[in-house]
């Protein structure tokens, strides 16, 4: 698949919002015609199609999982605050609406796939941070 095709899809998936009104319906159409004719060849249009799914399922929301029980003790111990600022580029308020399933809109707000890598990753990076410097201290005595 060539990079100006998974751009396309990266901003055919970026443009889905345009599917609630009927202009942006017309609008997200053009977009996914243009991405269409792109994929020339049928390994082109297998190689997109799998491309769009995993796209989707890294931006789908996951509910299903129990975040607030999982971090539970590491609220304790780190400032959630700092990792959605550091991490999310959000303020607090955003991660604990996840956290907690607080609802949003009218729906419970949640972590998508690509979120909870993103809050893995972030616990993982202050692990190695708070390893390090316990190193640095035993190392010192």
């Amino acid at each position: 698949m060539t990079e100006d095709l998974r751009n396309r899809i990266d901003g055919m998936i970026k443009s889905m919002h345009l599917l609630r009104t009927e202009s942006g319906t017309v609008e997200f159409d053009k977009l996914f015609n243009e991405v269409r004719e792109l994929a020339t060849t049928s390994e082109e249009r297998r190689e997109a199609g799998l491309y769009l799914r995993e796209q989707m399922r890294m931006r789908r929301k996951r509910s299903d999982i129990d975040i607030k029980k999982i971090v539970r003790e590491a609220q304790d111990v780190v400032s959630l605050s700092y990792i959605a600022k550091q991490y999310f580029n959000k303020d607090r308020s955003w991660l604990y609406q996840r956290i907690n399933g607080t609802l949003v809109n009218g729906k419970p707000a949640a972590f998508t796939e690509q979120e909870l890598t993103i809050l893995a990753n972030s616990l993982k990076n202050i692990g190695l941070k708070l390893s390090e410097i316990s190193k640095s201290i035993n190392q010192s005595l």
